[in-house]
């Protein structure tokens, strides 16, 4: 059966996903001359989507395990590991990119030498998970 594993969200991350899009718009409400009406529409409409596509990542990064794979999603962003090809799992705190919205991190190593950084809530039990289903020994 497959299960769904919720990002662990650090609040310094929500911050800078919400707060600051949020600020951005509101400060160029205010300071932007009225001269320049179709240049503060213009820079509005593309923070208010950039703010959109943070909330999309904020509140669609999740891990779902089952049987064969792992798929990872955040956003408009996918991938899907097949679990054979886990090499793998390790913690880290590694602060590149990823779909991870925590810096309490896992990394997979999988396949040819890649690699993906996630951040389950449940770290414990999704390693758990992925040993249940044969990632036994290679993972922590």
């Amino acid at each position: 059966m497959p299960r769904t594993y919720r990002s662990k969200v650090d609040g310094l991350i929500a911050f800078y996903f919400v707060v600051l899009p949020l600020g951005l718009i509101l400060a160029i409400a205010s300071v932007l001359p009225e001269q320049m009406h179709l240049a503060a529409i213009t820079l509005r409409a593309v923070l208010l989507c950039l703010l959109i596509f943070f909330l999309w990542t904020l509140l669609g990064t999740s891990y779902m395990v089952d049987a064969e794979s792992l798929d990872v999603r955040s956003g408009p962003f996918r991938w899907t590991i097949p679990l054979r090809d886990i090499r793998s799992v390790t913690r880290t705190r590694d602060p590149h990119s990823a779909p991870a919205l925590s810096f309490d991190r896992l990394r997979i190593e999988y396949g040819d030498g890649r690699s993906l950084l996630v951040s389950p809530q449940d770290q414990d039990g999704f390693i758990r998970d992925l040993q249940r289903r044969g990632v036994a020994n290679h993972t922590l």
